[in-house]
C-alpha cells in the first residue's frame, strides 16, 4: 500500500513538473512573439521618422499609434548639440562644469577609456549636475551652432553677441552656414574675439548635423515588454545613411 501511494505521488509529482515546464515555455514563447512584434513595430517607426526627414518634417520626437495592438514612439537627437566630454578641451571642460577636480576627473578617466555615456560622469562625480544635459559622449566631437544651447556656445570661447545673433537667425528659419558668414553679423569687438582664435573654432563648430541619434521604442499594448532600436545616421541629400546599429 505504501508503495502505491508513493508511486502516485511521484507520477503526480512529474506531471506538476511537465505542467509547470509547459506553462514557462508557452510563457517563453509568448514573450518572444511580443518581442517579435515590438521589434517590428520600432522599425516602423524609423521608416516613418527617415520618411519625415527626406520631406523636411522631422520633429523631434513622436508617437505612433500602428493598429493590431501595436505602437511606437521615437526621437531624434542631434548629438553635436553638446559639448562631446570625450574631446572638448580642458578650458570648455571648465567653463561649462565649474569643478576643477571633476574636470580633472574627468580628462584621467577619458585618457584611460572614453566615456560611452553621460551616465557614467554622473556615477564619476557622484551625483547628477544640470549642467551634464549640455554634454554628450557620442558625435564626432563637434558642435553644432545651428542647435547648441547658450552654455555650450559660451564655453566654447565665443563672446555673448553670438548666442543674440544665432538665435535671431534660427528663429528666422534661417541659420548660418559657415563661421565666415557669421563673423559678417558680429560687432567688430565681437569679431575681433572670434578672429582670434579663428583655426581654433573653425575646427571645432559646424552648422549642420554631421550625424543624427534616432531611438525607437516598439511594443504590444497592454504588455510591459519594449523593444529598443537605436541608429546613428548620416544625413546625406534626401536619405539617411546608417553607420551604427543597436538593438535590444
Amino acid at each position: 500500500m505504501i508503495a502505491v501511494l508513493w508511486t502516485v505521488t511521484a507520477i503526480a509529482a512529474a506531471a506538476a513538473v511537465v505542467f509547470s515546464t509547459m506553462r514557462l515555455g508557452d510563457q517563453v514563447t509568448a514573450n518572444r512573439v511580443t518581442l517579435t512584434r515590438g521589434r517590428w513595430a520600432a522599425e516602423a517607426c524609423l521608416a516613418v521618422a527617415a520618411a519625415r526627414w527626406g520631406r523636411g518634417r522631422l520633429s523631434d520626437h513622436d508617437t505612433l499609434d500602428l493598429g493590431r495592438g501595436t505602437a511606437c514612439s521615437w526621437s531624434v537627437r542631434d548629438p553635436t548639440e553638446g559639448l562631446n566630454v570625450n574631446t572638448a578641451d580642458v578650458g570648455s571642460l571648465q567653463s561649462l562644469i565649474g569643478d576643477s577636480l571633476l574636470v580633472a576627473r574627468v580628462l584621467e578617466r577619458r585618457r584611460v577609456q572614453p566615456f560611452v555615456s553621460i551616465a557614467e560622469l554622473s556615477v564619476l562625480a557622484g551625483r547628477e549636475l544640470a549642467v551634464f544635459s549640455y554634454l554628450t559622449a557620442s558625435g564626432p566631437g563637434t558642435v553644432n551652432l545651428s542647435r547648441a544651447p547658450e552654455p555650450v556656445i559660451l564655453a566654447l570661447g565665443f563672446p555673448a553677441e553670438t548666442v543674440d545673433r544665432l538665435d535671431f537667425r534660427r528663429e528666422l528659419g534661417r541659420p548660418y552656414g559657415s563661421l565666415q558668414e557669421l563673423l559678417t553679423d558680429l560687432s567688430p569687438t565681437a569679431r575681433t574675439v572670434v578672429l582670434g582664435r579663428y583655426a581654433e573654432l573653425s575646427n571645432r563648430v559646424t552648422f549642420a548635423a554631421p550625424e543624427l541619434l534616432f531611438t525607437a521604442d516598439g511594443w504590444v499594448k497592454g504588455r510591459p515588454t519594449v523593444a529598443e532600436i537605436e541608429e546613428t545616421v548620416i544625413p546625406r541629400q534626401g536619405y539617411l545613411a546608417v553607420v551604427r546599429r543597436f538593438m535590444q
